[in-house]
């Protein structure tokens, strides 16, 4: 949705008539859950995985770690290791018929999309971020093929 409605979010954008859009999330990294950690029910039902924080960003890795800074007395080596949440990479892919270039509608779908996981997780971790936004890959048109770190000499 968000990339056919890139012309009425971006200026002097053009209304562009799209043949395809699709929208991939991949989560990378973070914990595992397995079934020994309480996340089964006693008949096998997946419930939700045991809360650490207040809603305030306070189950973040960084909250916890400052947090933990001020304590008096502390053991080396006591508290575990903190394992990080991982991200979750977005590929937006967008094509049309035209002799136009879709890179606007594809960073527009992809940074929607970021922005709606962002909205759905804000509960867990307001400490979110949605970074390194680009163009990866560009096909057609009058320059051809074009692919992130590649030199257009060879």
């Amino acid at each position: 949705m968000a990339a056919k409605k890139t012309s009425d979010l971006v200026p002097l954008c053009h209304n562009i008539g799209l043949s395809f859009v699709g929208v991939e999330l991949e989560v990378v990294g973070g914990e595992e859950v397995s079934e020994g950690d309480g996340t089964k029910g006693e008949e096998g039902n997946e419930t939700s995985i045991p809360w650490q924080g207040t809603g305030q960003g306070d189950a973040h890795v960084w909250h916890r770690s400052k947090a933990s800074a001020g304590r008096s007395v502390e053991k080396e080596g006591s508290e575990k290791e903190e394992k990080g949440y991982g991200k979750i990479e977005i590929t937006a892919t967008v094509q049309c018929d035209g002799k136009t270039g879709v890179e606007m509608e594809a960073l527009t779908a992809a940074s929607v999309a970021a922005l709606t996981v962002y909205d759905m997780c804000k509960a867990v971790d307001k400490g979110m971020r949605v970074e390194a936004l680009r163009v990866v890959r560009k096909e057609g048109g009058k320059s051809g093929t074009w692919v992130e770190g590649v030199s257009a000499s060879g």
